[in-house]
Order: C-alpha cells, then structure tokens, then sequence
C-alpha cells in the first residue's frame, strides 16, 4: 500500500508533538520537524518528495548526560533525502544522507553515525551494502575531525527522520520513550515509517534466506541489489 505525503506529513506531525510534549526536543528541533510536516503536507497526494534538514538548522534534542554524568547533545541532520515509490516494487529512495551527530557541552564532536543510500559515481555502485550505516564521516566545521576510516560499512535498512528520532529517544532518553513508545498516536506515526522504509527491504532480505547457493550479504551489496 502506498504512503502519501499528506499521511507522511500527519505522522511527522504527531511524531512532533510527542517528542516536544515528553521533553525530549529543544524547541528549535520541535520547530524543525513541525516545519517537515507543514512541507509534507501541502504535497498533498503526492507519491515522491524530499526532506531536508540543514546543518545550520538540525533537529536538536535536549542535553542529556551519558553513564559518567557527562553532558551529550544529540542532532539529527539530513543532507538529503528523497523519496520515489513508483509501482511499490523497489526500494523507494533515491537518495539518503542522513546523521546523528553528538557533541559534549564543550560543542566538542564525540560521535557521528550516518546512514546513506551507496553512491553511483560514474554509474558504478560504491562498494558495500545499497543502505549501509557508518560511523564517522565528514566533520565540516573541523576536517581533521574526520574519522580516519570508511569502513565497515554495516548492512542496515534504510530509516527518515522520523525513525531515527525514535533511535534517538529510546538510547538517550530512555526513561520517556518507555512512557511513550506505546502511546496509539506514536505508534501509528512510526508504523507508517516502518512500512515506507522497511517492507521492501525486508522481503528482499528474508527471500535470501531460501538461497543456499549465495549469502544474504551479498544479496543487499550494492553491485548485486536489483
């Protein structure tokens, strides 16, 4: 079944005002999301969009302190993402760039996990799983705070905004997504997220696992992925 922006952008709504009600957005993320859902929204039926969330804007979660007391600000960018469902039979992104980013209160970086689509330069696929999840990546306002590695590149499906504000919640703020995570409006947000990022991902998954002659790996590399 298809997913329409209007119902994206509904459920980016709730997803929204239950983050800000729980106190786990800072108002500027609050203000962020519900701007994604205004944009959603006037796509009206609309099977294909783009979500974008500048760095200079991130969606900001309230500090929070790790297990030594230390003082962690979490953010969620997204330098891209853009949506395609065409007939429903493949995977419906065109293009995913997406991160969390973590600071101290020092603003110093203490980890970045970004979760994109495999580039194509020159249409030849970037080695490793279509939607890979890696640790690191750019740090644009200080390079040599880069991380030095590209690899691994973890298999993972792909995730919006919206699923990853649900990682965030339940790692972070585990205590109020324990309160929330079963609250019917949540549920219903992230359940519409869970079928638009997930389903064809996970068919194609579990058919690997009826195939001896190759493994499930291979299956979702980016050279083979159909």
């Amino acid at each position: 079944m298809m997913i329409s922006a209007v119902e994206a952008g509904d459920a980016m709504g709730a997803i929204a005002a239950t983050l800000e009600r729980h106190g786990i957005v800072e108002p500027e993320g609050f203000s962020v999301l519900s701007r994604l859902s205004r944009e959603l929204k006037l796509k009206k039926d609309a099977l294909a969009w783009s979500v974008e969330v500048d760095r200079g804007a991130p969606i900001l979660f309230k500090r929070t302190t790790d297990e030594k007391s230390r003082g962690v600000k979490p953010r969620i960018v997204a330098k891209g993402i853009e949506i395609e469902q065409g007939d429903g039979t493949a995977l419906p992104f065109r293009a995913l760039d997406i991160a969390l980013e973590v600071d101290d209160d020092a603003s110093v970086p203490l980890s970045r996990w970004h979760l994109d689509l495999a580039n194509k330069p020159d249409g030849v696929p970037q080695s490793g799983p279509l939607t890979h999840l890696q640790f690191g990546g750019h740090h644009h306002d200080d390079r040599e705070k880069d991380h030095p590695l590209k690899v691994p590149r973890w298999c993972h499906p792909p995730m919006e905004v919206a699923l990853l504000c649900e990682v965030v919640a339940a790692n972070f703020y585990e205590e109020a997504w324990l309160e929330l995570r079963n609250e019917p409006n949540w549920c219903q947000a992230i359940s519409l997220y869970q079928r638009l990022c997930y389903r064809h991902y996970f068919e194609r998954m579990t058919n690997s696992l009826s195939i001896s002659s190759s493994t499930a790996l291979s299956g979702m590399w980016a050279s083979t992925y159909a």
